[in-house]
């Protein structure tokens, strides 16, 4: 294994080089290094971005939605409440009504999105409860539920009073007028999405009904599974239960768009950063060429005492090969630990710097949220890895065509 000594040596030591590694060999490796770190990080957090998306939507809404076909209001859904929640793997089903509405006065008023629900029902099926910072959900018909971000924007507290205005507006001997109520904060959430802490409140089933003028009719139910992996298999049994009359979606449904984005920024952000990596094998390229060229004398030595020339091609691919080894493991290991400490290092540099990398007004969330997948970094350092090795071939080829007695002439 003469071979893996003689690539290792070329590796650390070289006839004009001092140090413990050459400089281009360094630059190498650092390139490396760098390549596989930012793609764990990047791949990470838009892991984690994907994670913590998924568990918003799916706390403060349900696994499946029933509308009726025209998505217009849905007058007998006690009857169909009943017939979901008796079927297999489904654990609850919740009425509710949702809408636009406005909150404030002329001078200062701010749009709001209120879900109105059945509270001992909506316990059922989404998280909105282990939100809660303050108060209750056990509200009557005057009070509301509000998010952090809009309590702050708006210095509301606990017992305060809000006006919230409908749209839609109701005839009055006096001309057309919106339905107007005043409503007490009874409680206060955090979900840690800047759309739902800022523009959502919550309300009481009949509140909302009174808003849109849905009588004793909803908008829509929210149905909760004993297993999220089973919604596609359950969407299609209760479509086929309740029938075309109704509608029945995923939460994936109702939000391709998003979904879909993030899946895509995921694999262009990988392939924009493997770039990286190409770089760090052009250098291996350009760093193996040298080598090749000052180790010209060695080569036709080597040849002359017997070497093929497919053992001197195995010593600078194992050269290549090592540099490689060396930088995945570095990236591996500084990406791995950045990655799950990137919230931490964010929040330090925007307090040292006063500038936000990760406004939550922007990004849905008030932290980075990072997921390290194993599978992930073995992929990153596997592509690195391969990709460097198919780098050192072309340097390893021109040293295995050298002639040993032009070699030994050229010095």
């Amino acid at each position: 294994m003469y071979e893996v000594m003689f690539g290792l040596r070329y590796l650390l030591r070289s006839k004009s080089h001092r140090g413990f590694i050459s400089f281009f060999t360094f630059i190498s490796v650092i390139c490396v290094f760098i390549g596989v770190a930012a793609l764990i990080v990047v791949l990470s957090v838009m892991t984690g971005f994907e994670i913590e998306l998924k568990k918003k939507l799916l706390g403060m809404y349900s696994d499946l939605t029933v509308w009726t076909a025209g998505k217009n209001v849905l007058g007998d859904w006690e009857r169909v409440v009943d017939e979901l929640t008796n079927t297999p793997h489904v654990v609850g089903a919740s009425p509710y009504v949702t809408g636009p509405l406005v909150v404030g006065s002329m001078r200062r008023a701010s749009p709001l999105v209120i879900l109105a629900a059945d509270t001992p029902l909506e316990r059922r099926v989404s998280r909105i409860e282990s939100y809660l910072k303050a108060g209750t959900l056990d509200i009557t018909d005057s009070q509301i539920v509000i998010g952090d971000q809009m309590a702050r924007q708006r210095g509301l507290r606990i017992g305060d009073k809000v006006s919230v205005v409908s749209l839609a507006t109701v005839q009055t001997p006096e001309g057309p007028m919106p339905i107007r109520l005043t409503l007490d904060v009874a409680g206060i959430f955090h979900t840690g999405n800047y759309d739902y802490d800022s523009n959502l409140g919550y309300v009481t089933l009949a509140t909302g009904q009174h808003f849109f003028r849905l009588g004793s009719g909803v908008h829509a139910i929210k149905v909760k599974l004993d297993d999220v992996n089973k919604v596609e298999e359950m969407h299609a049994a209760l479509q086929e239960k309740l029938g075309y009359e109704y509608t029945v979606q995923t939460w994936m449904d109702q939000n391709p768009s998003l979904l879909r984005a993030v899946h895509m920024e995921k694999r262009v952000m990988f392939i924009i950063l493997m770039l990286i990596s190409l770089v760090a094998a052009l250098n291996i390229v350009s760093t193996l060429v040298m080598v090749v060229m000052q180790k010209t004398k060695d080569i036709g030595i080597l040849r002359a005492l017997g070497a093929t020339s497919l053992s001197v091609r195995a010593i600078f691919t194992l050269q290549g090969l090592f540099i490689a080894l060396i930088g995945a493991v570095l990236g591996v290991a500084g990406g791995v630990v950045v990655a799950m400490n990137v919230d931490r290092l964010s929040k330090f540099v925007e307090k040292q710097t006063g500038f936000s990398f990760f406004p939550s007004d922007v990004y849905y969330f008030d932290a980075i949220p990072s997921q390290v997948v194993p599978g992930d970094v073995a992929i990153v350092a596997a592509c690195a890895i391969g990709l460097c090795l198919l780098a050192s071939l072309f340097p390893a080829a021109l040293a295995a065509r050298l002639d040993p007695v032009d070699a030994l002439r050229y010095e």
